[in-house]
């Protein structure tokens, strides 16, 4: 995956905010989905329990959330848990914690989407980091 379409955290932002300030029916649930993953990130989280919070078909919240977000519910969940993750490791946490912390099955889960969203295994995030 190249630079230009890494994401992070701060990147993620309702598309149209003007929806929201509204009070439009649209973004209303996909603001509330966003709230409760960044609330609730350690947990199993299934589309179908999000769906079931605002009221949508997983199919209907699926598709308004990345028509709002740019991204599935699910990417962003992986998203908020890796960037929990990087902040976790700055601090000396070891992996296996951390993992188990943000609410990945294990280590290799981590690493793994780590890997897919920042371009390097957390081992190397971490020695970069105590370079720096």
């Amino acid at each position: 995956m190249n630079q230009d379409k890494r994401l992070s955290i701060e990147q993620v932002r309702i598309k149209q905010p003007s929806l929201w300030y509204l009070g439009d029916s649209v973004a209303e649930p996909i603001v509330a989905v966003k709230a409760y993953i960044d609330e609730h990130f350690k947990e199993s989280i299934s589309l179908d329990s999000l769906a079931a919070l605002v009221g949508l078909t997983r199919f209907s919240l699926a598709k308004k959330f990345r028509q709002n977000l740019g991204i599935s519910p699910y990417q962003y969940v992986c998203l908020v848990r890796v960037s929990k993750a990087q902040s976790m490791i700055v601090q000396g946490i070891r992996p296996a914690d951390i993992a188990a912390a943000v609410g990945f099955f294990d280590q290799s889960h981590l690493a793994k989407h780590f890997k897919r969203i920042y371009g390097m295994t957390p081992k190397d995030y971490r020695q970069q980091y105590h370079q720096g």
